[in-house]
């Protein structure tokens, strides 16, 4: 029997009898198609699902449930287990992990002395041949620093390289994360808005050379862009950086979903486009969105500048502390993961071309509009036609009151939010709010599509009857 939220089908349609009201029912739409996916191997009615060529299986179903996710048991934390569906928000991967990493974390486990350990040149090794073989792209070791995830080396960079109060430029919209990494660095955020043309984000460069002066020496360059998915060419990376080198401007280049392309698309690492932008910048990487591993705590920066990487480290005073395991984890990703990170990336790929089709089907998800990106595993939804539809006055107002009385935040709401409650309410599915990417998301929602097909057609149904029922 197929388990979905910890209930077999038998005890989900059992549940679903026992108290039916419209939220409940609303959310229980999709469970036809789950039986109906359930029997029908791998065939779907849009953006057929690839596993069958494959050697892992990205179709299996298991549940992340009481094991402390964030993505999973935050959600039913709260919103109650009841009224959670699928949670979508949070990106990660609801994949097993790469078979390889686990047998080599359990060999680990059996040497049972965890105490201080020096790093092996494998290790890095590893992370130089994986950057040459995908991209043509040498790193040195002598260029490599290490970090417990990407912020923390980037706010090591921040403090070293602005000036104390000094001002980062994000373009948006960009990763949320942002914004909480600058203040902790002691810097303010300055928004380079960017321009959304034929359905595809553009960075505003003129805009950018008004705002840089002496008070402003980082850009944080997001590529692939989180959440809007573009894969900046060597061109645009080139006109950015020659603005930025213009101004004596250093770009922190956050390059964590770069094993996520869709097909067709390419991704150029910023240090591949020239050595005088190489020499520039500064490059953080880690497995933990290419792998599903954030909470190894392993993530590594480099750049060939010796003045930028003293400065990150003595200046900026960075802790290069790494998980045991998650170095385990990072060398045999890299080692040995290639061919998982391939079918990945194509099942992703696949589950991008259903959710495109399903949207734009005549009938299907009125009030929002959606095409393809190029990378990430994130869809950036335009839903300003289904908010102003339900998120009125009233419900602002309800809602607020909602929260202020369950204690949550209940100043700075944004209608965003309001949105994220409602289709929760009415679809049992958790988006991510568009407000907290900065200027430029004002009515978008961010969606995480690396998940199972069986979860991702409930997830699409629901939303879809929800939306037309509004």
């Amino acid at each position: 029997m197929l388990n979905i939220m910890g209930l077999n089908l038998k005890d989900y349609e059992m549940n679903k009898i026992k108290g039916q009201n419209r939220r409940n029912f609303m959310k229980t739409v999709g469970m036809t198609a789950l039986m109906s996916a359930a029997a029908s191997s791998n065939s779907f009615a849009m953006g057929q699902s690839r596993s069958k060529r494959s050697k892992y299986n990205f179709d299996e179903v298991y549940s992340r449930i009481g094991v402390n996710s964030v993505k999973w048991d935050n959600a039913i934390k709260r919103y109650g287990r009841e009224n959670i569906t699928i949670p979508m928000g949070i990106a990660d991967l609801d994949f097993k992990q790469l078979p390889e990493v686990t047998k080599a974390l359990k060999k680990r486990a059996n040497y049972e002395n965890y105490g201080y350990e020096t790093i092996p040149d494998s290790y890095y090794q590893a992370i130089i041949d994986w950057n040459q073989s995908r991209y043509g792209l040498e790193v040195k070791k002598e260029w490599i620093r290490n970090s417990s995830a990407l912020k923390p080396g980037m706010i090591s960079s921040m403090r070293a390289l602005n000036p104390v109060k000094g001002k980062v430029i994000l373009q948006t919209p960009t990763y949320s994360g942002f914004t909480g990494a600058i203040h902790k660095a002691g810097m303010r955020v300055e928004m380079n808005p960017m321009k959304k043309i034929d359905g595809r984000w553009h960075m505003d460069l003129e805009d950018l050379d008004n705002r840089l002066d002496y008070e402003t020496k980082c850009l944080i360059l997001c590529n692939p862009n989180n959440p809007s998915g573009e894969c900046w060419t060597a061109d645009e990376l080139r006109a950015l950086g020659d603005v930025c080198m213009r101004h004596g401007v250093t770009i922190l280049a956050d390059e964590i979903h770069c094993d996520y392309v869709n097909k067709g698309q390419k991704f150029t690492p910023y240090a591949s486009i020239g050595d005088k932008y190489a020499n520039s910048s500064i490059s953080y990487r880690s497995p933990s969105k290419t792998f599903g591993q954030a909470n190894l705590k392993v993530a590594y920066f480099f750049t060939q500048n010796k003045d930028l990487m003293n400065a990150t480290m003595i200046g900026g005073g960075h802790d290069t502390g790494c998980n045991a395991f998650g170095l385990i984890a990072c060398e045999t990703a890299f080692r040995e993961g290639a061919q998982w990170v391939d079918e990945v990336t194509d099942y992703v790929d696949s589950n991008f071309d259903y959710v495109v089709e399903y949207i734009n089907k005549e009938g299907n998800m009125p009030g929002v509009e959606y095409s393809k990106p190029e990378g990430t595993y994130l869809a950036w939804l335009d839903c300003n036609g289904i908010m102003a539809k339900v998120v009125t006055p009233e419900y602002r107002k309800a809602y607020h009151e909602k929260m202020k009385a369950a204690g949550r935040r209940h100043s700075g709401l944004t209608p965003e939010m309001a949105l994220g409650e409602w289709i929760v309410e009415n679809s049992g599915v958790e988006l991510n709010a568009g407000s907290s990417y900065g200027i430029g998301s004002d009515g978008f929602m961010r969606m995480n599509v690396a998940i199972p097909r069986k979860h991702l057609t409930i997830a699409m149904d629901n939303l879809n009857k929800a939306f037309k029922a509004a």
